[in-house]
């Protein structure tokens, strides 16, 4: 059972290309402050079969929380991690407190999704094999994503919002106004000097911005 007199869990979800490990820079600097979970996106793990659709896989991580004994939590997902975190507060609003979203996508535009799959095939399987990560998985993943809509997802989320998007994300831009505007009581931060993947690319800001937000009354 989680003490509602602690600060509410953590749960940090990787993107396609990622494994949890990503977390490691966040994670040290968090540790010690509140209770921390850097799971596999669900069917994102290589030894999977394959990956699931969306609201399975928010439905897989619930029944994870739940194993866990975190009756609530708070919710950081980046890229297609952001994506199941989106229909995990829509779907199961009583477990998310507050959520941060990182260069999510609501409705991911096709011509993105297939550039990032041409990019993707022409990487090494070895190199993504050394991060423990499985190119067939990731090709999957951005093809479930590709017919994802969440659309209807966003009024549903009652969690307190926190959209986050690099500065130098252009493509995920568009996305990230949408997800804020969407979202009730949610905000649009733009991270200065960011990339796509804030995890790896400022971690220290990444962990500043997260103890504000979640910490905040």
């Amino acid at each position: 059972m989680t003490d509602p007199a602690s600060p509410a869990p953590l749960v940090l979800l990787h993107g396609v290309g990622q494994a949890p490990m990503a977390w490691e820079d966040v994670v040290v600097q968090l540790y010690g402050s509140r209770r921390l979970l850097t799971p596999w996106v669900p069917g994102l793990r290589p030894t999977e079969r394959q990956v699931l659709p969306l609201s399975e896989g928010a439905a897989a991580l619930d029944q994870q929380l739940m194993l866990e004994g975190m009756q609530q939590v708070d919710l950081c997902g980046l890229s297609y991690g952001a994506m199941v975190a989106t229909r995990l507060a829509a779907d199961f609003p009583e477990r998310v407190r507050r959520l941060v979203l990182i260069a999510g996508q609501v409705r991911p535009p096709r011509l993105l999704m297939r550039a990032q799959a041409t990019a993707l095939k022409l990487v090494p399987a070895s190199r993504l094999a050394d991060s423990g990560v499985s190119k067939e998985r990731l090709l999957q993943a951005l093809e479930a994503a590709r017919s994802t809509d969440l659309s209807d997802a966003l009024p549903r989320i009652q969690a307190s919002t926190l959209v986050l998007v690099g500065a130098r994300d252009k493509p995920n831009q568009p996305a990230a106004r949408t997800l804020a505007e969407g979202i009730p009581h949610a905000r649009l931060r733009v991270v200065q000097g960011a990339g796509h993947a804030l995890n790896e690319d400022a971690p220290g800001e990444l962990v500043q911005i997260l103890r504000d937000f979640l910490d905040a009354p």
